[in-house]
């Protein structure tokens, strides 16, 4: 009973996290493309079922089909990667990526139609199941069987392909929303680092498993829920990224147009939010940024954008974003944060304010848009949590008197 649950335990996680996503209110284009990889993966692990069950005839029909959706998997990955960093519709152009699956799908079908009822015996039992007594095979049986090693090379290559590309598109990604938002607060894609790695941690279980022959688990039918739990594991993990993440390169490129909207018609617009006395008379760009920041004190905004510190500045956000990167060493995210840390560091360390405020009340005080954030990035830069250093503080104030 539990080598059957097992068996399709993979192939339940795929389907549960489709129908999650197909009734998913916040669906956006990078979301029904999942959609697309886990029907691949559901596939995939169906035909894995049919195998660990001795459905000898089903499986014999889906393995040139397994083919098609194991080589897909990682560069459906990689394209569901580049439509949450990069392309804001799908391109087809892509579809050249599914060649390699398809052509050596094709080659497996083909070279089954061509076997005898003998040979596909041959090879199911002798050579997918390890069984004695198909030997010697023939030469569609042989080809068959370099089927099988140009399928462990090809997919290893993707899997390498895909991931260090993947990783690319990510850092980049990640660099453009530090340069733009103050808030990162689910705009960063760090989670689907995760998940990049839990796939990869898969595929590599994946390798080794096949290193070792799935007949073995079926001769060892209580290892099998190794593969199993890892296998659904990571597939639950990356698609629970997936369905949390709602921010894209859409919304970015959407927040981007919308700034230069602002821009033509700034004479027509009142889109400058702050009172700025005095900041004509300081000269250069970096100065008149920090005076936004240290006496106008624009980071208590927990919308902030380096497209709103541009449009206060009158000039281009390249140049605000040339100032932050080169002459402050450092990205606008962590700049307006060091900022907003600090001024939560003066009210925590003010005995009247640390036993008034919660740490909710500072952290919106202080511009961060949850408390969550403020924690994460207070403890990034100090090392500790708001909520010790707040306790620590008032420890010390109660000694001092």
């Amino acid at each position: 009973m539990l080598y059957r649950i097992f068996s399709v335990l993979p192939m339940i996680v795929s389907l549960f996290w489709i129908l999650m996503l197909l009734i998913d209110k916040h669906k956006n284009r990078s979301k029904k493309f999942f959609i697309l990889f886990l029907t691949f993966l559901l596939i995939n692990y169906f035909a894995h079922a049919a195998y660990f069950n001795h459905e000898y005839g089903l499986y014999t029909v889906l393995d040139s089909v397994w083919v098609f959706t194991s080589l897909m998997s990682f560069p459906l990955y990689y394209y569901y990667i580049r439509l949450l960093t990069m392309d804001i519709s799908v391109q087809y152009k892509w579809v050249w990526l599914s060649l390699p699956s398809l052509l050596l799908a094709i080659y497996s079908a083909v070279i089954y139609l061509l076997m005898t009822p003998i040979e596909v015996e041959s090879f199911i039992q002798g050579v997918m199941y390890q069984k004695s007594g198909y030997e010697p095979y023939s030469r569609l049986v042989r080809l068959q069987i370099l089927r099988e090693h140009l399928f462990k090379v090809l997919f290893s290559v993707q899997v390498i392909l895909s991931v260090y590309f993947g990783f690319r598109l990510i850092n980049k990604y990640n660099k453009k929303v530090k340069a733009f938002y103050s808030n990162l607060g689910g705009k960063d894609l760090t989670p689907l680092k995760w998940a990049v790695t839990a796939l990869l941690l898969a595929s590599m279980v994946s390798v080794v498993a096949s290193s070792i022959g799935k007949s073995y688990f079926i001769a060892h039918p209580w290892l099998l829920f190794i593969p199993s739990v890892i296998y659904s594991g990571c597939i639950f993990f990356s698609a629970y990224v997936a369905y949390m993440q709602r921010f894209t390169i859409e919304h970015f490129t959407q927040n981007v147009r919308e700034y230069e909207l602002k821009k033509a018609f700034k004479g027509k617009k009142n889109v400058v939010r702050y009172h700025i006395p005095g900041i004509d008379n300081l000269k250069s760009l970096r100065e008149r940024l920090i005076y936004l920041l240290e006496k106008m004190e624009i980071f208590k905004n927990p919308e902030l954008k380096i497209s709103d510190v541009s449009l206060l500045l009158k000039t281009n956000r390249t140049y605000v974003s040339k100032v932050v990167n080169e002459e402050l060493n450092t990205n606008f995210c962590d700049l307006v944060n060091s900022y907003r840390v600090n001024y939560a560091e003066e009210l925590l360390c003010s005995p009247e304010q640390a036993n008034s405020l919660s740490i909710a009340e500072i952290a919106e005080m202080s511009g961060f848009s949850s408390e969550s954030s403020f924690y994460r990035v207070f403890k990034n830069k100090k090392g500790i949590s708001p909520g010790v250093y707040k306790q620590h503080r008032c420890n010390v104030f109660a000694v001092n008197g």
